[in-house]
């Protein structure tokens, strides 16, 4: 009988603001990755990193407002189960890998338990590889707060320590040095602007960690995903409920008109200073007085502002402007109140002349 074809899925996680985006973004760009399908999860009514990436798929699909682990994890299972039909049926371009890039706080395990537990998805499709992208800076401090993280770390393949451009040599060697405990099964690799190889990345996901060949997979040795479910809850055959800090929520602050750059920044500047302990991440597309088309502007406290340019083809449907903030153990919606009124303040203090728009540099986060 012949061997019925897997397509294979490489499942991306990590912390809020650990670089999973501009990974992605770079590995969409190698020829390895050719014909790939990608799917951004994001928490929030309004999605922005699939606006980042581009794709030989087209415009990657995009699940809003929940977790793939929960909330919308059903909408990740019928998503796939939809791309496999259309693709047998030639209603879509033939893709030969898909790519899942997770929200930050999303918790892997139950999302490959829901793929296990799915007839078709478990038949057509296969888990190549989880990858968690670790901030090397702060990535490590989550894990006390945030049993998502932790989950993260356990069921990944392979961990790609991000960030170690702006990250001291001490920091990332004290990363790497709690790897392998907290992500016993990963290959450890080290990421710079998400510079990290789309090629290297396939190698290492390609190789069995038990004995280094590349002729079988990954559930040869009964190790592949066995640690991310079985006893996770002391019941192989109960369904894995995802774990989840507690009062994490998301707004999003509507910005229909162009702004100026420089009310902006000094905005989100104070914002970020005065909600450092609640703020996880902020993020989202804004017109600018001054400047063509659209921006993204995403910023993490403590790690300051990245702008980028999101290219819109004259065909495309303009997006929805304004801010996704990401809080916990605060109302986002008040912080996104907060930020409505800084803008407004900070724009009746500009002189009318100071519609310039400042330009400033770094990579994405995600």
């Amino acid at each position: 009988m012949a061997q019925i074809e897997q397509i294979p899925i490489i499942l991306l996680t990590g912390f809020l603001g650990s670089g999973k985006t501009t990974l992605l973004a770079n590995w969409l760009k190698a020829p390895e990755l050719d014909g790939a399908m990608v799917i951004v999860n994001e928490l929030g009514e309004v999605g922005l990193d699939h606006r980042l990436l581009t794709s030989s798929s087209d415009v990657p699909l995009l699940l809003e407002n929940g977790c793939a682990c929960c909330a919308a994890q059903d909408d990740l299972v019928s998503t796939l189960e939809r791309l496999f039909w259309d693709r047998l049926h030639k209603r879509i371009p033939r893709f030969n890998w898909v790519l899942i890039e997770t929200t930050g706080v999303a918790d892997p395990l139950p999302v490959m338990d829901a793929f296990r537990r799915h007839a078709l998805i478990s038949e057509r499709y296969r888990v190549a590889g989880v990858v968690t992208a670790l901030d090397a800076k702060r990535g490590l401090s989550r894990l006390s707060e945030f049993p998502e993280c932790r989950n993260q770390l356990l069921a990944a393949n392979a961990v790609i320590v991000t960030k170690t451009d702006i990250a001291s040599a001490a920091e990332v060697a004290h990363a790497r040095g709690q790897l392998p405990d907290l992500a016993p099964h990963a290959k450890v690799m080290l990421s710079a602007n998400g510079n990290l190889p789309a090629g290297e990345l396939l190698s290492v996901l390609a190789t069995c960690a038990t004995c280094g060949s590349h002729g079988h997979e990954a559930g040869h040795h009964d190790h592949g995903h066995d640690h991310a479910h079985g006893d996770h809850d002391g019941h192989a055959g109960d369904r894995v409920e995802a774990e989840h800090a507690g009062g994490v929520n998301s707004a999003f602050l509507p910005l229909p008109k162009p702004v100026s750059w420089l009310a902006l920044i000094g905005a989100l500047d104070t914002l970020m200073e005065g909600h450092a302990n609640s703020l996880l991440r902020l993020k989202g597309i804004v017109r600018l007085d001054g400047a063509p088309g659209y921006h993204a502007v995403q910023g993490i406290p403590g790690q300051g502002l990245t702008r980028a340019e999101v290219p819109i083809e004259p065909t495309d449907e303009p997006p929805r402007t304004g801010f996704t903030l990401i809080a916990i153990h605060e109302p986002a919606a008040g912080i996104a109140s907060s930020l409505d009124a800084l803008i407004a303040i900070r724009t009746a203090r500009l002189p009318a002349s100071a519609a310039e728009v400042g330009v400033i540099s770094g990579g994405m986060g995600s």
